[in-house]
């Protein structure tokens, strides 16, 4: 997804890019989200949404998640393009990217942010920020999910996969083995299967440390797996 797409119908850049017409027409944007000290709305024909917020750690931007939230998906499901930015491009914006693409994947704020630097590297919410997207994502997140299911009924866009897709195949191998050992075959054993390692077995244990050994083979037992599915693309 190039660009600055971060997913379909979906643009993170900056200040800069907001006010470029040949490519704001080129990736047809019909939505922005201005979000830094002095927002104020530079094009006609374009639906602006005009968040006031200070790129400083105290500053309480998870109070705007919803608004631009609910702004981003209504944009998105009636066919349009939404831009957000804040000056740069790195901190506030991502912020409220992240938060969006939370609530329709369900997906942590960590493995959101580490899909959108795969398409923008710069992108870097600030400490206060991200603690913010943590609270967000004990519960906030979901209720905001099933109020936009209620509203609109059940998203047409395949946002999961997408953003799955831009996380790096160990991430992906270590989700598949995490899933498979939430749910485990009914024959298997206590000792199949590398993540099921990770959970100690008595509270003596939790405190006893893997052998280095142990430590490298569970690292990389995804390894195989991931070079052959990376050489069958």
């Amino acid at each position: 997804m190039g660009n600055g797409m971060t997913k379909t119908g979906l643009y993170l850049r900056s200040f800069t890019d907001a006010k470029d017409t040949d490519q704001l027409g080129r990736n047809k944007i019909t939505h922005i989200i201005s979000i830094h000290e002095s927002p104020q709305p530079l094009l006609q024909d374009i639906t602006y949404l005009r968040i006031s917020v200070a790129d400083a750690p105290e500053v309480p931007i998870k109070k705007h998640f919803k608004e631009c939230i609910n702004f981003i998906h209504c944009c998105r499901l009636n066919g349009g393009n939404c831009l957000v930015h804040c000056f740069a491009g790195i901190s506030r914006s991502t912020t409220i990217v992240t938060a969006y693409v939370m609530t329709v994947t369900g997906l942590s704020w960590r493995d959101v942010l580490e899909a959108i630097k795969a398409t923008r590297p710069i992108a870097n919410p600030n400490p206060g920020f991200r603690q913010q997207l943590e609270e967000f994502g004990w519960g906030s997140s979901r209720k905001l999910r099933r109020q936009l299911e209620e509203r609109f009924g059940e998203s047409p866009f395949r946002d999961e996969e997408e953003v799955r897709a831009l996380l790096p195949l160990c991430k992906r191998c270590r989700q598949g083995s995490a899933s498979a050992a939430a749910s485990p075959a009914p024959n298997s054993t206590a000792s199949e299967g590398t993540l099921q390692r990770l959970v100690p077995r008595s509270p003596r244990e939790a405190h006893r440390p893997l052998p280095l050994l142990a430590r490298v083979k569970q690292t990389f037992s995804c390894l195989p797996r991931c070079l052959s599915r990376k050489g069958s693309k």
